[in-house]
């Protein structure tokens, strides 16, 4: 039991120490992208299976090996038969070139799915980047509350003593502790949206935790500054650029040739051939041997391929009508997410200017209770509508900048976010 506890102490021991020396480093939402692309542990073994599938390519272009044949008699039955040794060649017949194409159009879509996995990546770590932000501009104005409550409990303990004094000292150190509470609260979800982040970056490094540069949403953060262009212009860009459409489009090449293919199953292979063949009866004499040739081919009569061409067929038309499919539900997700992405930032607005608005309330508010004007429940009152109003604002934030992202899943490609944004 001794040893146990022992070991389990030396454990928590190294684990703590190893923890304290991650460093934090701090970076804006450029490079915490590229760092998550180039160290992403999911992303490298997906371009590791990318670098299988172009081993395919050569397996698919392989030639048939040669065969070594034999037929040594002996014996009576030697006589006037002839010992045969040689090799012989099977041959597709118009079937390898193809089988090739399929390959090289399968490496096509595994490196368009890896792309499509890249462009959800980034949005992943840019909807993880804002969250972080989120909880450290909740932890914020958190803070800052504890601090209007500390200079309460201090106002009112310095105030002139007025008939309310001691009920109005009583609540703000009430109020003071319970806020106390809200700031552990809102640092405890700051910190797991920062370890989310982390987990989502997965880059292997454990001595190493990322942060965002902004320290919250407060401030003048540039990419809530988003503009988009007309929604012609970007379903235009989904319809041309979407890796999901990408991917029907090349499904269908390579549906295509599978129907190829299958059709070609029909075209007789052959195997050609050649050696020596010999005597080795007594009576026959040594000088009767020399070259043989030969060849064959299989003949598809039994079985002619056809259910291998139906089902080709079948899978070629529901690639054809998935295609259809994707790019009429499309259509509709589009201008549905670009709808609310239009009025989300137009709430922003206004929240911002009822934000400005509120916080001249409170601070005319404070400066009355102090001077005697107001009285303590009429502060608490507003600070309580401030508060609220701070929420609604990082709400329209939140859907202001998540109607972005919605918009940019369903466009399905970097270009917005490569050329025009970041």
């Amino acid at each position: 039991m001794k040893r146990f506890l022992l070991t389990l102490t030396l454990f928590i021991a190294t684990t703590v120490t190893s923890a304290s020396f991650a460093s934090v480093v701090n970076v804006d939402l450029d490079e915490m992208i590229d760092i998550g692309l180039k160290n992403n542990c999911e992303i490298k073994i997906k371009r590791m299976e990318l670098e299988a599938a172009k081993k395919d390519i050569k397996i698919a272009n392989r030639l048939q090996n040669p065969e070594i044949q034999s037929n040594i008699v002996m014996g009576n039955v030697a006589l006037g038969n002839s010992s045969q040794a040689g090799v012989a060649l099977p041959i597709e017949v118009l079937k390898r070139g193809v089988r090739k194409k399929i390959a090289i159009e399968a490496y096509s879509i595994k490196e368009t799915e890896l792309k499509q996995f890249e462009h959800n990546f980034k949005l992943q770590i840019m909807q993880a980047y804002f969250d972080v932000l989120y909880a450290k501009s909740v932890y914020n104005i958190q803070e800052q509350r504890l601090k209007l409550f500390k200079d309460l409990v201090q106002i009112t303990t310095d105030k002139p003593k007025y008939p309310a004094y001691e009920i109005d000292n009583l609540k703000a150190d009430i109020q003071y502790a319970q806020q106390k509470i809200e700031v552990n609260r809102a640092r405890a979800n700051m910190l797991a949206k920062q370890f989310e982040l982390n987990k989502i970056l997965n880059t292997g490094i454990d001595d190493v935790m990322y942060d965002t540069k902004e320290s919250s949403l407060l401030g003048n953060w540039a990419f809530l500054n988003i503009k988009i262009p007309e929604y012609e212009f970007l379903e235009n860009i989904a319809l041309q650029y979407s890796y999901m459409i990408k991917l029907s489009e090349k499904n269908i090449a390579q549906s295509e040739l599978e129907v190829t293919l299958a059709k070609r199953n029909r075209i007789p292979d052959i195997t050609i051939g050649g050696g020596y063949a010999w005597q080795t009866h007594p009576n026959v004499p040594n000088k009767l041997g020399g070259a043989y040739v030969g060849g064959g081919m299989n003949l598809p009569i039994l079985y002619n391929f056809t259910p291998e061409i139906q089902k080709a067929e079948i899978f070629l038309e529901r690639s054809k009508a998935s295609k259809k499919a994707y790019e009429h539900q499309l259509k509709y997700e589009l201008k549905k997410d670009y709808n609310i992405f239009k009025y989300s930032a137009e709430n922003m607005a206004y929240s911002k200017k009822i934000l400005e608005e509120s916080n001249r309330i409170v601070k005319l508010s404070t400066d009355g209770y102090i001077s005697g004007k107001n009285s303590y429940t009429d502060l608490v009152i507003n600070e309580n509508g401030h508060q609220e109003v701070l929420s609604q604002y990082l709400n329209a934030m939140s859907r202001h900048f998540y109607s972005y992202l919605e918009l940019m899943q369903d466009i399905g490609h970097d270009i917005l976010i490569e050329e025009d944004l970041l």
